[in-house]
This record gives C-alpha cells, structure tokens and sequence, in this order.
C-alpha cells in the first residue's frame, strides 16, 4: 500500500491506532506525518490483534480497509440529498400516498430506497426504509451498515435486553428530596 486514502481524518487513524493497540505516538503531528508513520508501522509488522469493532482480523485485511474511502464519511451535499429522500419516504409511509411527496409511482419510490440502502450508518435512512419494508409494497430492501455502525448497535440492542432502562413501580415515591 502506497498511501491511506485521504477520507480518513485524523480522529480516524488514531482511533484505529488505539483499536489494535500499535505502538505509535500521535501527539502533536499533522495527519500527513501520522498517516505516513501508520503506514510504516502496518508495513514493518506482520501481526495485529483482530478487532471485533472493525471485523479485521489481519494485516491484508487492515490494508484494503486503509486504502479505499472512509464509509463513514458522506460529503455534506451528498447527506442532505440522501436526507431529503429519506424524509419523502417517511411522509409517504405516514401517508401511505404520494401527495406531497417528490414521488410519482411506486417504481420511482422503490428507486429510490434502493439509492440510499447504501448509507444504512445514517439512522434517519434506516428507519425510512424500516417503514417503507413494514408496508409490504414490493421484497425487503436491506440497508448496508458498516461492520463498525453495526457492532454499535448490537452492543446497545444487548444492553437494552439485559437491563431495561427505565423500570415503573407503583406507589409513593420522593424524588431528589
């Protein structure tokens, strides 16, 4: 590998430098010299501890993950464009018709979804085709999360069955007295 792609801030590549524990001080030094040193540490050593996190588990693995863009970076314009569908698919789940909504016919509807089933990392895209899939239009349209967003969300899935957040009882009770 030549180079880190340039999606990767440097929040990302110490974040990353933490996650697999590698031996590399990132204190006061531009993205360029910390992405130049990670590159040579990853290419000097052979073993990395796999990460459940990430789903890497070697160092090819490590290094196709570097070299192509972020998935967790959208541009600006892109998110709003990608956000402003999603919103027309909840306003036509809501409705269940396509008054009000940029939608002409079920197809373009169903193009749509199929557009930003890619961006499943945005919470507003998975719940608008959660919907969408809940109206039984057309087969299930999946959402691409990446491996990172997804563990996140069966680490908080497994909190939430473990110990229920808020628990109601009956009865008197002083609070903050």
């Amino acid at each position: 590998m030549e180079e880190i792609h340039k999606s990767f801030s440097k929040n990302d590549m110490i974040e990353l430098i933490e996650v697999f524990h590698m031996d590399i001080d990132y204190f006061d030094i531009s993205k360029v010299k910390l992405s130049k040193k990670l590159l040579e540490y990853i290419n000097n050593n052979e073993t990395f501890k796999p990460s459940i996190e990430y789903f890497i588990n070697n160092k090819d693995e490590l290094i196709e993950y570097l070299s192509k863009p972020n998935q967790m970076k959208v541009s600006t314009y892109q998110k709003k464009e990608i956000m402003y569908i999603a919103k027309n698919i909840l306003l036509y789940c809501k409705q269940n018709s396509f008054y009000n909504t940029t939608f002409v016919d079920t197809h373009e509807l169903k193009e749509a979804a199929n557009y930003i089933k890619f961006y499943g990392d945005i919470p507003t895209i998975r719940r608008a085709l959660a919907k969408l899939n809940s109206l039984k239009l057309y087969e299930e349209i999946k959402t691409d999360i990446s491996p990172k967003v997804k563990y996140e969300l069966d680490k908080r899935n497994k909190l939430k069955k473990i110990k229920p957040i808020v628990e109601f009882k009956y009865g008197n009770f002083t609070l903050f007295g």
